[in-house]
């Protein structure tokens, strides 16, 4: 397989991995610069920068950095560092590889509907569960990924990762409450839950009370959501999560 097409499938999968390019070399050493190696999650490479001692350090300290979103260059002197005998010095660039933002949209009512297509035209991909029947019919093909289920099942099915954004707004307030428990352990950047102030004081209450979840877990929980705008409409609505969710996405990313 072409190593690029490796890069794009493994970010498309939604797996966490580091890209390893060696970007300097002097004296002796095992590859040139231009020597690429990809590293998951799991320890695991496809290609190479060298092999030995350099490579063992170099997926140690790709691993270390998995699921960040910060570049690094790193310089290995190979005999004084590594105990290499072909000596030398190799610098190498690490970059993580995020998959595409994922928006996970629980409740595909009116908000729901409206926050996928300006999700879609953000640059997110979207996936959405809603367990009534013919839910997503009315939606246009193509917008999303759909689970229409039961809402613990496509909790399991849905393939969240450390580039996911969880927002509930299903019909019923206490689902709401029930989706963020359960997804709340999920790998995520972002989870939030729709709903008044008061609602969300209730929510508080039952999470820690019914669903066991500690202080700081319901910290994390943006409640309400959205930006603090004059809504009236759905779309309304829409606008104000995005927002919010795209702020937290560029946020991070600084």
């Amino acid at each position: 397989m072409n190593f690029f097409n490796e890069i794009s499938e493994t970010i498309n999968s939604g797996k966490a991995a580091v890209l390893c390019v060696v970007i300097g070399a002097e004296g002796s050493t095992p590859r040139k610069p231009g020597s690429k190696m990809l590293v998951l999650a799991d320890g695991t490479i496809s290609g190479t920068i060298g092999g030995g001692s350099i490579e063992k350090q170099a997926i140690d300290d790709a691993v270390a950095m998995m699921n960040t979103d910060i570049t690094e260059v790193k310089s290995y002197n190979l005999a004084n560092d590594l105990e290499m005998h072909c000596g030398g010095r190799m610098t190498v660039f690490f970059e993580p590889l995020l998959a595409q933002p994922q928006l996970v949209i629980f409740g595909a009512g009116h908000v729901g509907k409206a926050l996928a297509k300006m999700a879609a035209i953000g640059g997110f991909k979207v996936v959405a569960a809603d367990n009534r029947e013919g839910i997503f019919g009315s939606w246009s093909q193509g917008l999303a990924e759909t689970y229409e289920m039961p809402f613990e099942e496509a909790a399991e099915k849905i393939n969240f990762h450390a580039n996911s954004y969880i927002v509930a707004t299903t019909y019923n307030h206490s689902f709401d409450s029930e989706v963020v428990a359960m997804l709340i352990g999920k790998p995520h950047k972002y989870i939030g839950m729709i709903g008044s102030k008061r609602k969300v004081e209730l929510a508080r209450k039952r999470l820690s009370d019914e669903f066991g979840l500690a202080t700081p877990q319901i910290d994390s929980i943006d409640m309400p959501i959205g930006v603090p705008i004059a809504c009236e409409t759905p779309e309304d609505i829409a606008i104000s999560i995005l927002a919010k969710i795209i702020d937290a996405k560029n946020t991070s990313n600084r």
